[in-house]
């Protein structure tokens, strides 16, 4: 029977043969043309060999309320019989579908399945042929059962589309029963019962998807209509509009339903100069339009969904990078129809940062320019919730590194389980360089942020200079692009810091330390305590000298930057100050009035005071070495202020 029912369509929708009669209209040729491919419908459906299409066809006929059989418009004596046929074809599939589910090879004890036979092949799956029916089947319904009774704005004109839809304009008659939104609610619902049946929602969605959507806007949402005219609606059915339409955007590849609702929410008004043939949507459809792709956008993968529909298709180009800066500054703003921008940043930014661990060379680029893009903005514009829903995140790994509980506090408990995986650490510190060094747009509460995680990436630099790591790379270029942008006198003092200058130097937790990854990058663990205390105090000592030897490497590779000879003349200077400071010391402190504990405290000082110096000729040693005079003194005042304290021997 399905065969017979497409043949029944194949006869409703059969090319109007063109006539040359004098004094005949486009739209009469339409109407008799209608007319003529109904009459022979129903001879067809009187065959014998229709009879089981004609019984469904009459019960399908019974079964609706929809059906108008006085009406005076032959248009939409046409859509009623397409329909009722193509619902008639629906349901037959539908049961075919469920008796087939029941047997799921479509097998039985009389035809079992051979090893070498294929198995059957489910009722629903439709021939080529079939399918070209159908498809004009469906552009007959939509041309002359949906497109003429939207208003104006809601979707695209039928005079937009072809010099058909003109014809049909004509020939719609818009005063005849029943009324037009009874007849768009007639065709929705029926588009819709029919899209249940997979192999038919395919063919309507990907064709019809965004007049479906128009229709079950205007039906469900449109708030007034032009005096005079009565929407034929109860509440009720405005409410099953407003359902289905929730139910069709929940079903359908959001990234599609985002296209077609752009689409529907039409473009920016029109200069005064522009062309009119584009009319603008109303603007209860832009709303609503907005609203719904609110939701979209904060519901689980909405921000993939949302930049998919913008960008997929495109070749790289300069108009995908506008295009993606433009998704970024669409992500970055709160949309008004959302509840709160709190609740909004929460949702969306989480998303955002999802972009950055694509792995699809076809799309990772654009989705990471939307990502670097969109947290750059939302920083700048949004500092507060930049900071609590990206930058904070972001940061999470490192920021753990430094704040794990000492191994010594802990006993008892399984310290691995404070660990921070490889896994994170290295998708941390790609993303840091993605939206940093990559983005390479610095702001106070970016920069403020690196700065704090700064000593923990430098110390898993060290790591990675001493084994090969593939993070390398990446931390290297984050440490540059700070030193590069930040202020220099934070800079020297982060410096003066790494190089062992002060007691604490920063980094991770003390009884930690990076380890190799299975994978080529690095994962903290815990350190094994060493027992001999000389062992331990010659372990500390290289890994001092091993943090200066970095920082003299990293300072190297700024080449064009005056931060190598400012760091060596502001050594030089505390230098100066601190023997200038021992030696009034020595001058004037009286140790014969101290108690024992006193004395202690001063002669531990005096250690510290003199280790610190010993750090610093050290550091001031391995950058003569391994820095060239051209980089440490790069400007006049660096060698005014340097040469006379050299030759006085001061700081000796």
């Amino acid at each position: 029977m399905t065969t017979s029912l497409i043949n029944a369509l194949s006869i409703l929708t059969k090319p109007v043969r063109e006539t040359r009669l004098g004094g005949v209209t486009p739209q009469e040729a339409l109407l008799s043309a209608l007319q003529r491919n109904q009459v022979e419908l129903q001879e067809c459906l009187s065959a014998v060999e229709s009879e089981e299409a004609q019984c469904l066809l009459e019960e399908v006929r019974g079964e609706v309320a929809w059906f108008c059989g006085d009406t005076e418009d032959l248009t939409w004596s046409f859509v009623q019989e397409c329909l009722l046929l193509l619902l008639c074809l629906a349901r037959h599939l539908s049961r075919l579908l469920e008796a087939f589910s029941k047997s799921p090879a479509g097998l039985t004890p009389e035809k079992p399945h051979l090893p070498d036979v294929a198995p059957p092949l489910p009722p629903d799956v439709l021939s080529i042929a079939q399918q070209k029916t159908l498809g004009a089947v469906l552009q007959f319904l939509v041309t002359l059962g949906l497109c003429p009774y939207l208003a104006p704005g809601v979707g695209l004109g039928l005079g937009l589309r072809s010099a058909f839809g003109t014809v049909v304009e004509g020939a719609v008659r818009r005063d005849a029963l029943p009324p037009c939104e009874c007849r768009l609610l007639t065709t929705i619902t029926v588009f819709l019962e029919v899209s249940k049946v997979s192999c038919l929602a395919t063919l309507l969605f990907t064709r019809h998807l965004g007049d479906l959507m128009a229709g079950l806007c205007q039906l469900g949402y449109r708030p007034h209509r032009p005096e005079g005219e009565s929407t034929g609606l109860t509440v009720e059915e405005r409410k099953g509009c407003k359902q289905a339409l929730q139910g069709l955007l929940g079903r359908v590849y959001q990234p599609i339903v985002i296209k077609e609702l752009l689409v529907l929410q039409g473009g920016a008004k029109a200069s005064a100069g522009a062309s009119a043939a584009l009319t603008r949507a109303p603007p209860w459809l832009r709303r609503l339009c907005g609203q719904l792709l609110s939701e979209r956008l904060v519901q689980p993968h909405g921000v993939q969904a949302v930049v998919r529909a913008i960008l997929e298709g495109g070749i790289g180009g300069d108009s995908d990078w506008r295009k993606c800066d433009a998704v970024a500054k669409i992500l970055a703003t709160c949309p008004q129809q959302s509840t709160s921008a709190d609740s909004y940043y929460s949702q969306v930014c989480p998303q955002v940062l999802e972009l950055l661990h694509f792995k699809d060379k076809t799309t990772a680029q654009q989705f990471q320019r939307v990502a670097t893009r969109a947290v750059l903005t939302i920083v700048q514009d949004q500092p507060e919730f930049g900071q609590r829903f990206l930058l904070s995140p972001l940061f999470s790994p490192l920021h753990r590194c430094a704040a794990l509980p000492d191994p010594a506090c802990v006993a008892g408990e399984d310290v691995s389980q404070h660990a921070v995986p490889e896994l994170e650490l290295t998708r941390c510190v790609e993303d840091v360089y993605k939206i940093c060094v990559v983005g390479n747009s610095p702001s106070a509460m970016l920069l403020s942020s690196l700065g704090d995680a700064f000593p923990i990436i430098f110390n898993l630099f060290c790591f990675t200079k001493q084994n090969v790591s593939h993070l390398r790379a990446p931390c290297q270029e984050i440490l540059l692009w700070y030193l590069s942008h930040t202020e220099t006198s934070l800079a020297l003092s982060l410096l003066k810091d790494l190089c062992v200058i002060q007691k604490d130097g920063g980094g991770v937790t003390s009884g930690f330390q990076f380890s190799p990854g299975s994978e080529g990058g690095a994962t903290l663990t815990c350190r094994q305590p060493i027992s001999d205390e000389d062992d331990a105090l010659y372990e500390k000592v290289l890994g001092d000298q091993w943090r200066v030897e970095c920082v003299v490497q990293l300072l190297a590779e700024m080449k064009e930057s005056d931060l190598p000879g400012e760091l060596f003349l502001f050594l030089l200077r505390d230098l100066t100050q601190w023997a200038g400071e021992e030696q009034q010391t020595e001058v004037h402190v009286d140790m014969t009035s101290m108690t024992l504990l006193e004395l202690e405290q001063q002669l531990e000082g005096r250690v510290h005071g003199r280790g610190q110096r010993l750090a610093l000729l050290h550091t001031m040693a391995v950058m003569c070495e391994g820095l060239p005079h051209t980089l440490l003194l790069r400007k006049t005042y660096q060698n005014i202020w340097i040469f006379p304290r050299a030759l006085s021997g001061v700081y000796m």
